[in-house]
C-alpha cells in the first residue's frame, strides 16, 4: 500500500512538472531556435550541418539546464501572473482598472435584466436557449455588479468564491483549508488536477508573451506569441470555471463533514443553512462567545 501511495504521488509530481515546468519551457526554446534559424537564413541542410559540428554532450546538458531553470523561473511567476490576469493590480493603476470593471458591471446588469425578463414569463425554444446561456454566464460572474473586476478571468475567480457564501453562508477563504482536510483523497486529487491545468495555462500565457520579444528577429514572432497568449488566456478562463464548479461541489457534498469535524451543530433545515454558516465562519475567524452546544462525537 505504501509503495502504491508513493508511486501515485511520484506520478502526479512528474505529470505536474512535465505540464507546468518543462513542456512550456521546451516549446519556447524550440521556437526561439526557429527564430534564430530564420534570422540567419539557414535552411535545413545548413542547420543539420551546424548541429553535427557543434552539438556535443556538454552543449546538450547546457540546453537542458537552461530549459529547466527557465521553467522554474516561469513557475515562480505563475501566481503573480494569475494576479495580473485577474485584474487585481496595484491601486495606483485604478485609472486603468476602474473603467474596465465598470464595463463588465454594465454587461452584467444588462444580462441580469434580460435574465429576469425571461425568467418571469413562458419561453419559446429560442428564448429557452437564451435563458440557459444567460444563466450559465451569470453564474460565472459576481452577483453584485459593483464587485466586478477588470478581466473575465478575475470575474470568474470572484464568482467561484461567491457561491459557498451565497448558498451556505460559508466564507470559502476562511473555510477552505479546513474543508480540504476533511475531504476524501480522490476529491482532493481532482481539485489538484484542476488547479494544475489552470497553472499550466497561465504558464503558457507567460511563455507566449515572452515569445513576442523575438519580433525584431522574426516578424512572425509577434502574431504567433499574441495568438498563443490569447488561446492560453481563454483556456485559463475555462479552467477557472471548471475549478469553481469543483470547489462549489466540494462544499455541496462535504460541508456536513466540516460541521462534524469542528463539532459545530449543523443547520436544522435548509432555511437555517445560511445563518448557521455565517456563524461558523465567524467562529473560525475569531472564535465565539456564543453558548453553542458543541458535539463531543
Amino acid at each position: 500500500m505504501v509503495d502504491g501511495l508513493w508511486k501515485g504521488l511520484t506520478d502526479r509530481i512528474a505529470e505536474r512538472w512535465a505540464n507546468v515546468v518543462l513542456l512550456p519551457a521546451a516549446l519556447f526554446w524550440l521556437g526561439s531556435g526557429l527564430v534564430w534559424l530564420f534570422r540567419n537564413g539557414w535552411g535545413p541542410q545548413a542547420a543539420e550541418r551546424w548541429i553535427t559540428q557543434h552539438v556535443t554532450s556538454w552543449w546538450t546538458a547546457s540546453v537542458l539546464v537552461v530549459v529547466l531553470l527557465s521553467g522554474l523561473l516561469a513557475r515562480r511567476l505563475t501566481d503573480p501572473a494569475l494576479t495580473l490576469l485577474s485584474g487585481r493590480w496595484l491601486p495606483r493603476l485604478g485609472w486603468v482598472t476602474r473603467p474596465m470593471a465598470r464595463r463588465w458591471a454594465r454587461r452584467v446588469a444588462r444580462r441580469e435584466a434580460r435574465w429576469q425578463v425571461l425568467a418571469s414569463r413562458g419561453r419559446a425554444w429560442a428564448e429557452e436557449q437564451e435563458f440557459v446561456t444567460l444563466d450559465a454566464w451569470l453564474r460565472t460572474m459576481p452577483i453584485d455588479p459593483q464587485r466586478c473586476l477588470p478581466t473575465r478571468l478575475g470575474n470568474a475567480l470572484a464568482a467561484a468564491e461567491r457561491w459557498p457564501r451565497e448558498k451556505y453562508g460559508l466564507d470559502p477563504v476562511r473555510c477552505w483549508s479546513r474543508l480540504w482536510l476533511v475531504m476524501p483523497e480522490d476529491t482532493r486529487q481532482e481539485l489538484a488536477r484542476a488547479r494544475g491545468r489552470l497553472e499550466a495555462q497561465v504558464t503558457a500565457w507567460l511563455w507566449s508573451v515572452a515569445f513576442v520579444a523575438w519580433t525584431p528577429m522574426a516578424w512572425w514572432a509577434a502574431p504567433v506569441g499574441v495568438l498563443a497568449a490569447w488561446l492560453s488566456y481563454r483556456g485559463a478562463v475555462r479552467c477557472v470555471i471548471e475549478l469553481g464548479d469543483l470547489q462549489e461541489a466540494a462544499f455541496d457534498l462535504h460541508r456536513t463533514a466540516l460541521y462534524r469535524q469542528l463539532r459545530w451543530p449543523p443547520p436544522e433545515n435548509a432555511a437555517a443553512e445560511h445563518s448557521t454558516g455565517r456563524r461558523l465562519t465567524a467562529y473560525l475567524w475569531r472564535g465565539s462567545d456564543e453558548a453553542v452546544p458543541l458535539s463531543l462525537d
